[in-house]
């Protein structure tokens, strides 16, 4: 058990270095402002959902969101509320972006190409299984910058034993 506990700490060590020095925001309020970010308009149900909070938690978050200038309420459609990213917002979000890829560059640098390509085919192996159990897609995505990757969104769920030698691990190089 020693390799999920590594796998876990590296994750949160991610995390963590990515929302240094943002003591404002919350982890939930980042997920629900970079979703908002790749998803507009979104609803607040559609927020609740890809953040995993209850629909009235996240009417609260949206509430302070708003009230800091980084999104606004677009519009009713019926009974839901569509939400908005300002300019603001989407600075913000872009910076907490690059902020996460630059921290995920900077644990990937001490690797060889050889060791990166290995390393992305296992990590994509393991994202394409994961969703294939059928975990949200939106929500194992809710931080990722849509610019550089939607391979989560459009990713072929075929399990992974039926998947070609390019996209999957050998037992023998894993």
């Amino acid at each position: 058990m020693h390799l999920p506990n590594k796998f876990a700490a590296l994750s949160l060590a991610v995390t963590d270095a990515t929302l240094a020095g943002d003591d404002d925001l919350a982890p939930t309020a980042v997920a629900a402002l970079i979703t908002a970010a790749n998803n507009p308009p979104a609803s607040i149900g559609e927020i609740a959902a890809i953040v995993g909070l209850t629909h009235s938690a996240t009417v609260r978050l949206v509430d302070r969101l708003e009230t800091g200038g980084l999104l606004h309420r677009r519009r009713r459609v019926g009974r839901e509320v569509l939400v908005e990213i300002t300019a603001a917002g989407r600075r913000r979000a872009d910076g907490l972006q690059d902020r996460r890829l630059a921290v995920s560059a900077g644990f990937l640098a001490g690797l060889s190409a050889e060791e990166r390509d290995f390393l992305g085919r296992l990590v994509d192996r393991m994202l394409r299984d994961h969703a294939a159990r059928g975990y949200d897609r939106r929500r194992l995505c809710r931080m990722c910058a849509r610019l550089h990757c939607n391979c989560c969104l459009e990713m072929d769920l075929t399990p992974t034993e039926n998947a070609s030698p390019d996209e999957s691990v050998t037992r023998e190089e894993a």
